[in-house]
């Protein structure tokens, strides 16, 4: 090789290795300073549901805590599943996007290993998680009378996705064994457009586990009617298994129905892709760690995440996912039997 030939690759070898240097993101090294860089939170749901309001909550404070303080923005991905695919395919582990994902959308359609999933949640790396609570589950009040009368107008239940929800397990097994007069209307993008069509009259119950929506609604035209699990901050509500009294299912139903609404451990979760450098990975734990440590986050996150919200380590959310993912073969045949019977998706 020519002395001049060499002389020339050396300068682009060099030069190369300054850029990287200045510009590691760009060829997708992970990101222990994140001075200069733009960090996206990525939301999988539309603005205004309670997967948005959690990833908002954490994001206002996040740059405060990454190393070199950069930018944060949040893009909004609708549609659980298809935000999920995209996020496996498209986002690059160098640290600088983190996915935030509701267990019941994200996490159903996997252990039921519906044809649409195109992503491996097992295969990303964890940073956290949020537990707002247990769903509480609203109806309409001039519609509560209706909903133990089988010869009144159906109670139009709202539902967000494919219907995997815990607030959809408490319509369908409500029906199912308290006799509930329900009709269950599904395939809203998301929760917020479920909200959207209770004030427009299009649905008379629904469910939700942010405080923030719980007070909204309670003032106006809505009153709870059972929780899906205990929560400090309603302590006389009933939940379902309550409120069905004697007619509460047992053995195989009983089952069932845990685990349908089981997802729920697992809240809103934070991720990055698989492949994310440890060091990364490490980096973004801590930070999070810190916003949950945040006087002003917690005073912030009490008034739109409720008092008992309470935090997930990485290592504890992905070890619930593992949980969650496990759905024996006869359970998933008998509420594959029970949403067909009331309407919901059972493939997709």
């Amino acid at each position: 090789m020519k002395a001049s030939v060499r002389v020339i690759l050396s300068g682009i070898l060099l030069l190369g290795s300054m850029f990287y240097s200045v510009h590691p993101g760009v060829w997708g090294a992970d990101a222990t300073d994140f001075a200069g860089k733009t960090f996206v939170v990525m939301v999988a749901s539309n603005p205004g549901g309670g997967t948005d309001t959690t990833g908002r909550a954490i994001a206002r404070y996040w740059g405060k805590y990454l190393p070199g303080n950069p930018e944060v923005i949040v893009r909004n991905k609708p549609l659980q599943t298809a935000a999920a695919n995209y996020f496996q395919r498209k986002t690059r582990p160098n640290g600088l996007t983190v996915g935030v994902f509701a267990g019941g959308g994200s996490l159903s359609p996997v252990a039921r290993k519906a044809s649409s999933v195109r992503y491996d949640p097992l295969s990303w790396e964890y940073v956290g998680s949020i537990e707002r609570g247990p769903s509480v589950q609203f109806i309409r009040k001039d519609a509560k009378a209706r909903l133990t009368d089988p010869k009144a107008k159906p109670v139009a239940v709202g539902s967000a996705g494919p219907g995997y929800r815990p607030s959809d397990a408490m319509a369908v097994y409500g029906a199912e064994y308290g006799n509930w007069n329900i009709k269950m209307v599904h395939g809203y993008p998301s929760s917020r457009d479920v909200y959207l069509a209770y004030e427009r009259g299009e649905v008379d119950m629904f469910g939700s586990g942010t405080t923030r929506i719980i007070k909204r609604f309670l003032k106006g035209d809505a009153t709870a009617l059972a929780v899906h699990e205990k929560r400090a901050d309603f302590p006389d509500l009933q939940t379902l298994e309550e409120l069905l009294g004697d007619k509460l299912p047992t053995g195989m139903a009983r089952k069932a129905y845990r685990i349908w609404s089981g997802p729920s451990a697992v809240d809103k979760y934070f991720v990055v892709p698989a492949k994310t450098p440890e060091a990364t990975v490490k980096v973004l734990r801590q930070s999070f760690d810190k916003v949950l440590a945040d006087p002003e986050f917690q005073k912030y996150a009490k008034k739109v995440l409720g008092k008992g919200y309470r935090a997930l380590t990485g290592p504890e959310t992905k070890q619930l996912v593992k949980d969650s993912l496990v759905v024996p073969d006869d359970v998933q045949a008998f509420n594959k039997k029970l949403r067909a019977k009331h309407g919901l998706p059972v493939s997709n």
